[in-house]
């Protein structure tokens, strides 16, 4: 951490999706000052944006790490085989495989502007992953994927008992961690896999301690179909609802068959959706209505997920996807608009994590933010409108400089504080030790 002088970068309006040309300065981890013109502290490195774009940068709020090495092997099946190959094929995953996977995810996700990850782990996998987010220098919250009900033969159950001890151990291991980086969270598997019993007592564990609670929701039309059968009522949100789940620490993945009514729960709650579109296309899940859920004024945010399901770590990617699908679907240009989009990635985001200070460059908050260079791509050229072709026409690798905590971890789209080839070397090792095991199990099904 240092102090550094930018000039000469475009900071970005959501308000007016306008740029306006200034100056900012960072000291130690803040955003000490913003303006045309800034008499700054002789020990502070100037930085000549040369006309980048300063954007906030953005929190994934959905994430499997340990999935980043699957992209591929379960393309194309249906949500039933998809499940079974996904759990025989993590339950082979070595520590060192997982290590890697979640290194280069964390790193995937940083590189393309997220400093911000919400992560869904696997008890046997906690170790090395915890590893990795601190080796990354990513911000992190992590909960442990618990059921207690099987989805198939190779769900992986526990009692409810191991299960708040599990999150007992979680927040031991992360909870303040990496510099107070790393955050715990309670994040069961959801229903059905999940018990009511289960939920409402890692729900009471998660408010004790003041935790984020993070789950599944309404994903799969057969899974809701069966909540309804199961409870009696008009689906899982409703589900959620009764058994007191719903609050304004409770993260949502997915939310997409859930009724007007379900809708209102959420939003009268303050619980917050995470919309993850590559996801709900690629394994066929379904299109879940945003647009409602944002006329509202529910706090909605996007995620990434697992690559095993969304092949990316790009938050660029998953915005855009998710403004064209909510144009498509209700046949208006006007829905999620560029602007709307932006604060889904950043202010809705930080705001659904507890992250106070962040998601907004301006005076006093946490240095946390993008520098992104668009001048020297002849596919997004055209100075006049950054801000809507970074989210139309680019991808997060146009995102140049990566600030955290006051920290440059990315400068001229090169990682200041890891070696990216020494990493890459040791991933493909990791894959391929891993891709036997898995053409393994797959020629045995």
């Amino acid at each position: 951490m240092g102090n550094y002088h930018i000039k000469n970068c475009d900071l970005a309006d959501f308000d007016t999706m306008t740029v306006k040309r200034t100056q900012i300065l960072v000291r130690g981890n803040r955003i000490a000052k913003i303006g045309d013109s800034i008499e700054a502290p002789a020990d502070a490195e100037v930085i000549d944006a040369g006309g980048m774009l300063a954007l906030p940068s953005f929190a994934d709020c959905h994430s499997h790490l340990s999935q980043t090495f699957l992209k591929g092997p379960l393309d194309d099946y249906p949500i039933t085989q998809w499940l079974l190959r996904l759990f025989r094929i993590k339950a082979v995953i070595s520590p060192e495989e997982n290590y890697y996977s979640c290194l280069l995810g964390a790193l995937s996700a940083l590189r393309c502007g997220t400093t911000v990850i919400n992560e869904m782990a696997d008890w046997h996998l906690l170790d090395s992953m915890a590893e990795a987010l601190k080796d990354s220098r990513i911000r992190a919250t992590v909960g442990i994927s618990t059921t207690d009900i099987a989805e198939n033969e190779a769900t992986p159950v526990i009692s409810i008992d191991e299960a708040l001890k599990r999150s007992e151990a979680v927040c031991a291991k992360i909870h303040g961690a990496a510099g107070g980086k790393l955050r715990a969270s309670v994040a069961p598997a959801g229903l059905p896999a999940c018990s009511g019993e289960m939920m409402r007592q890692l729900k009471r564990f998660a408010d004790d301690r003041g935790l984020i609670f993070h789950t599944h929701l309404g994903e799969g039309r057969k899974e809701t179909e069966d909540v309804r059968r199961m409870y009696g009522l008009g689906g899982e949100a409703e589900a959620l609802y009764e058994l007191g789940i719903l609050g304004p620490r409770t993260l949502l993945a997915h939310s997409i068959w859930l009724s007007d009514y379900e809708l209102d729960l959420i939003r009268d709650t303050g619980a917050s959706p995470v919309h993850c579109p590559s996801t709900n296309l690629k394994i066929s899940d379904g299109i879940p209505r945003i647009a409602e859920m944002l006329e509202r004024g529910i706090n909605v945010t996007l995620g990434c997920d697992g690559e095993a399901s969304s092949s990316n770590r790009d938050m660029v990617r998953e915005a855009r996807l998710a403004a064209y699908l909510q144009k498509g679907r209700t046949l208006d240009p006007t829905v999620l608009s560029a602007d709307v989009m932006y604060r889904m990635m950043t202010i809705h985001g930080m705001k659904a994590l507890g992250y106070e200070q962040m998601g907004e460059i301006k005076e006093g908050n946490i240095a946390d933010f993008l520098l992104v260079d668009m001048d020297h791509d002849i596919c997004t050229f055209n100075p006049d409108y950054k801000l809507g072709n970074f989210l139309y026409a680019a991808d997060g690798r146009a995102v140049d400089t990566v600030f955290l905590d006051g920290e440059i971890l990315l400068r001229g789209g090169h990682f200041t504080f890891i070696d990216e080839e020494e990493v890459l070397y040791h991933a493909e090792k990791a894959i391929r030790s891993l891709n036997e095991k898995i053409h393994h199990i797959m020629n045995g099904m």
